[in-house]
């Protein structure tokens, strides 16, 4: 997979957070009461006017929760194919 460019997500999401849009997916990487959460949703780039959550979950480090949404969204493109 390419280089990804991680963004700031407005200060409304508990700091750190982080976001990339990534195809037709938008990858969320956030605190949640300590702990690093993440998930990969329908991006607007998906002719779909809802933000559905594809999938999701926690990990113990805030790395380890972008590295689990990457690898989340390579599994969905390889099952679209």
């Amino acid at each position: 997979m390419a280089h990804i460019e991680w963004k700031l997500l407005p200060a409304l999401w508990p700091s750190p957070a982080i976001y990339s849009d990534v195809g037709e997916c938008m990858l969320l990487v956030f605190t949640s009461e300590g702990v690093p959460t993440w998930e990969v949703r329908r991006g607007p780039k998906a002719n779909s006017s809802r933000n559905d959550i594809i999938a999701s979950g926690t990990a113990d480090t805030f790395e380890a929760a972008k590295a689990a949404a990457l690898y989340e969204v390579g599994e969905q493109s390889q099952s679209s194919e």
